[in-house]
């Protein structure tokens, strides 16, 4: 399996986690600082209710042109507003998934002409000789290690499920190109490009029965819960000039 792996944003490089090559490794201290210079981060839809009540939820799209739904987290690229001076996250902003889940990532190989798997990868920037180790001395899998995985194999299947989330709202023709323009109390407005939502006119205008289906699957209320994030711009703004004002 000699794949060259592409590396998520905001990390360094990632490579397949081993169990000999990284035995005896832990992670390093304060690695969600990585997402400091992230001003969207990718979101999963189990998270979105949570998500919602502190961070605008958008979506964009990839080169392949598939969808991806993103918590903005930063009015601008390369600044994180929902961190710290030192870039750890702050109190009052939901921290995604993704952040919790550094250094590691899973990447979807195919092995000498087999279907494709998924695989984890680690950013060995984020792993320190520092307790507690992901495997022991002979390599074998600690507490902590088995904790993690079946926390990363929780955010595949949420990650899966995402997808086919973005596909259904895709395929009804729901999405809208947007931008923000959102107005501080003390400042200057700013505008925010780039971005697609939900059509709440297109939503209104489905059959009774596409609906009913979305309903069923769970995913209106996901919608409603985006639709209703997009407030918080605002309180990303606030934030951005309240930064500003203590600089």
């Amino acid at each position: 399996m000699s794949q060259t792996l592409a590396a998520p944003p905001g990390y360094k490089t990632v490579a397949l986690l081993d169990r000999q090559r990284h035995r005896e490794r832990g992670i390093a201290p304060q690695v969600a600082r990585f997402a400091a210079t992230l001003h969207a981060i990718y979101l999963t839809l189990p998270e979105f209710v949570a998500a919602s009540r502190s961070h605008p939820i958008v979506f964009g799209q990839a080169e392949d042109k598939s969808w991806q739904p993103l918590v903005v987290t930063g009015l601008e690229p390369g600044r994180n507003l929902c961190v710290d001076a030192a870039g750890d996250w702050l109190p009052g902003y939901y921290c995604p998934a993704y952040v919790r889940r550094y250094p590691f990532c899973t990447a979807r190989v195919r092995a000498d002409g087999a279907d494709l798997q998924s695989v984890i990868c680690v950013d060995e920037a984020g792993l320190a000789p520092n307790p507690p180790h992901l495997f022991d001395a002979r390599g074998e899998p600690t507490p902590r290690w088995q904790e993690l995985q079946r926390f990363i194999e929780e955010i595949d299947a949420a990650t899966r499920q995402t997808e086919g989330f973005c596909a259904i709202v895709a395929d009804l023709d729901l999405l809208e190109p947007f931008e923000a323009d959102v107005n501080p109390v003390r400042g200057h407005r700013k505008r925010v490009t780039g971005m697609w939502r939900v059509a709440e006119e297109r939503l209104n205008a489905l059959e009774p029965a596409a609906i009913a289906r979305l309903m069923q699957q769970g995913h209106l209320s996901r919608i409603y819960a985006h639709l209703m994030s997009l407030d918080n711009f605002h309180r990303l703004l606030e934030a951005d000039v309240a930064r500003a004002a203590a600089n």
